[in-house]
């Protein structure tokens, strides 16, 4: 996800804010959760990104649902400081952009990894271990399956592309082939 300026300055004033009241991990985990429900529930996401729905409408559905139920004040204010300038639809940006900025912190890198079938525990294990030692930094990778690659796996960490897929191999195998051959 491309990360714009004006969310990334949304995600640092509220790291800082967070941060003084010793805050920043529970901010960060009830950003995410909220963007999650942008990103998955079809009907949040279309209610606040429709331009004919007022922000004070907004506003007012944003209260109803978080009033009371323990969400942060940082987190609540964010919300409604977002309707108010009609920005609501960054705040999936904006969840990632804090995560960047926690992760940078932490000297924790994200990545993902494509297989064509499902990786056992071990077999997770072993390549977040390889990882590891290359970029010498602590990562964390998202799996997913890929039904378009024959086997094997390409990961994609902080730039870097480890690409072990059989198609790669075959490719790199009929390079050889045709060196040698001529």
């Amino acid at each position: 996800m491309k990360i714009s300026e004006v969310s990334r300055r949304y995600a640092k004033a509220l790291i800082a804010v967070a941060k003084q009241k010793g805050q920043h991990e529970r901010v960060q985990k009830e950003v995410a959760a909220i963007a999650n429900v942008f990103k998955t529930d079809a009907h949040a996401s279309a209610y606040f990104s429709n331009p004919l729905i007022t922000p004070e409408q907004k506003k007012t559905v944003i209260q109803k649902t978080f009033d009371d139920k323990g969400l942060l004040d940082e987190v609540y204010n964010l919300l409604l400081l977002l309707v108010e300038k009609q920005r609501i639809s960054q705040f999936e940006e904006i969840a990632a952009a804090y995560q960047e900025q926690m992760d940078h912190e932490h000297g924790i890198t994200r990545g993902s990894v494509k297989s064509a079938k499902s990786l056992t525990d071990e077999a997770k294990k072993d390549l977040e271990s390889k990882i590891t030692k290359i970029l010498n930094k602590k990562i964390i990778l998202t799996y997913k399956e890929d039904p378009t690659l024959l086997g094997g796996v390409i990961a994609e960490v902080g730039g870097w592309t480890f690409d072990d897929s059989i198609e790669t191999h075959l490719i790199k195998l009929n390079e050889e082939l045709n060196r040698r051959a001529n």
